[in-house]
């Protein structure tokens, strides 16, 4: 059974007057969550054997951060997940082929979004409400998808739960 991790970037350094907003970094804070947020995945005994990244800077450095808690895992680091929506999401879901796990690395409120449609009947109600308030920086949605990626659509899963690397000091 596919799982699906979707994990939002770590705090990002604030807009800076010149500074495309594609290119903002990671705050130390949110170097240090991405870190962690993929220890506690391992933990949790979820490895992704595929990464979809956003072309975001932040998405990146967070995925970077992330991958060293995992056996190696084909990246895919793609511009069609920046400023995307759900369908964009799911049209990029659809091309993962055989993977077992899938983490895409992207942004709010997209990430809430895409759990929230995908999260059909037996899921978590506590995940789901922490994903109806929007999945803050350094944490991540894990569903289990009861479908082919080709055919991933609305109430097509389980959001079992919703895990964070943010409790870490700056």
């Amino acid at each position: 059974m596919p799982t699906l991790i979707l994990a939002r970037h770590g705090k990002a350094e604030a807009p800076a007057p010149g500074l495309q907003d594609m290119d903002r970094a990671l705050a130390l804070i949110g170097r240090k969550a991405s870190t962690k947020l993929g220890e506690v995945i391992a933990r949790a005994g979820i490895r992704p054997d595929l990464a979809l990244v956003s072309s975001a800077v932040r998405t990146q450095q967070t995925w970077k951060l992330m991958a060293p808690a995992f056996a190696p895992a084909e990246e895919r680091f793609l511009e069609d997940l920046y400023e995307t929506n759900v369908a964009g999401v799911l049209d990029v879901l659809r091309e993962a082929g055989d993977a077992d796990t899938v983490v895409v690395v992207g942004h709010e409120p997209t990430s809430s979004a895409v759990a929230a449609y995908l999260a059909g009947s037996g899921s978590d109600k506590t995940a789901l409400q922490r994903v109806a308030h929007g999945l803050p920086t350094g944490t991540a949605a894990v569903l289990e998808i009861d479908v082919p990626w080709a055919q991933v659509d609305s109430r097509c899963g389980r959001l079992l739960h919703v895990l964070s690397g943010r409790d870490v000091e700056e």
